[in-house]
């Protein structure tokens, strides 16, 4: 017996995340999206992606994005021209390339993946503070010979 399904969103099962939203592969759109949940996006997208409140981000392998992407989580198996901003988590796929700088928080990256930018990891102030302060660099300057007595 066949039976309708309840749910109207697709999920992605490498990701078991559901999609609010799907741009299809023949799909070309040119502006700005700003979203939160889940968007996939198979096609191309010329313009800014931006999301908060942990938006996720899914780039098809085939899909083609040119633009800055400011998101939470990013994962990437299709192409991105621009810069890119991951604050939470970046999954960056075999067949995933990024020409572009990258800011991210956590990144894993896949055998056969590309980056072509600049990456600095995105830090917390609670890191900053395990950093050595003038005052900690001053004294281990005192403890430590110099060249010269050696």
């Amino acid at each position: 017996m066949l039976r309708k399904r309840d749910n109207t969103t697709a999920t992605i099962s490498n990701d078991n995340q559901q999609i609010d939203t799907l741009i299809g592969a023949h799909s070309v759109i040119t502006g700005e999206l700003s979203f939160e949940g889940a968007v996939r996006i198979d096609g191309r997208f010329e313009g800014n992606i931006h999301s908060s409140k942990g938006g996720t981000l899914i780039v098809s392998e085939g899909a083609k994005i040119f633009g800055e992407v400011d998101v939470p989580s990013l994962v990437l198996h299709g192409m991105i021209e621009g810069n890119v901003r991951a604050s939470d988590s970046l999954k960056l796929g075999g067949t995933g390339r990024l020409n572009g700088d990258l800011e991210y928080s956590v990144m894993t990256l896949a055998e056969g993946s590309a980056i072509n930018g600049r990456c600095s990891r995105i830090t917390d102030k609670a890191d900053d503070t395990n950093k050595a302060t003038p005052k900690t660099s001053k004294a281990i300057a005192k403890n430590t010979p110099d060249l010269k007595e050696i």
